[in-house]
């Protein structure tokens, strides 16, 4: 048997303010130096776990993505943008020829 729903007596809560832009700003300044794990996504494949424990060296993995295909840039895992891979001096970087803005209304408009 459900129990019946209680009053709320709204006149013991507490009257806040709406944050100013000033600490808004503080705020946002404080979140800047926070670090995030950038990650870089080639491709991806499903594969049984035999296949897994047969990998030596030299092996090769076919993943989903098209040479033609952009690639996926992650912070914390969660999309943001998307480029093409570049080599610089002995590193390999990503030239962003997409932002995580321009990917969803993507997606969204298919």
């Amino acid at each position: 048997m459900a129990s019946e729903p209680k009053k709320l007596d709204i006149s013991t809560l507490e009257t806040v303010e709406k944050p100013t832009k000033e600490s808004s700003s503080k705020t946002y300044n404080l979140l800047l130096d926070v670090e995030l794990e950038l990650s870089v996504i080639l491709g991806e494949t499903d594969v049984p776990l035999k296949k897994v424990l047969d990998i030596t060296k030299g092996s090769i993995i076919e993943l989903d993505n098209k040479t033609s295909e952009p690639i996926k840039l992650l912070a914390n895992g969660t999309e943001v943008a998307q480029g093409e891979v570049v080599i610089i001096e002995d590193n390999f970087g990503l030239r962003i020829t997409d932002s995580a803005q321009n990917v969803e209304s993507d997606k969204e408009n298919e």
